[in-house]
């Protein structure tokens, strides 16, 4: 699996408005092929900033929206809002789930 993050720097006063739009675009990407999530996070100490997170299914899947008309259209949604914005790809390397408390267990 790949993640890839964005940290966005929203235009002062715009911030509603790009999380509305986010949410609109992120739901039209959760439908293409090999999507596995979408997310977007806050800074609470800096309201502006952002990250945008998606997971993608594998390599191919996320060469295939990467190199899309799709892509360039979805993108071009949230370009009025930024300010500044660095792009990373990261390769998921070890994951260990959430467990359940077992029953009986006070914690």
């Amino acid at each position: 699996m790949l993640r890839t993050v964005l940290e966005m720097t929203v235009r002062e006063g715009r911030e509603e408005e790009f999380r509305a739009a986010w949410q609109e675009t992120a739901e039209e990407a959760a439908r293409l092929p090999g999507s596995v999530t979408q997310a977007l996070l806050r800074d609470p100490r800096h309201p502006r900033t952002h990250l945008i997170m998606a997971d993608w299914a594998d390599r191919a899947a996320l060469e295939a929206f990467q190199n899309s008309s799709e892509r360039e259209r979805l993108s071009a949604r949230l370009e009025p809002f930024r300010e500044n914005a660095r792009k990373r790809v990261l390769e998921l390397v070890q994951r260990v789930p959430t467990t359940p408390p077992l029953k009986g267990d006070p914690s």
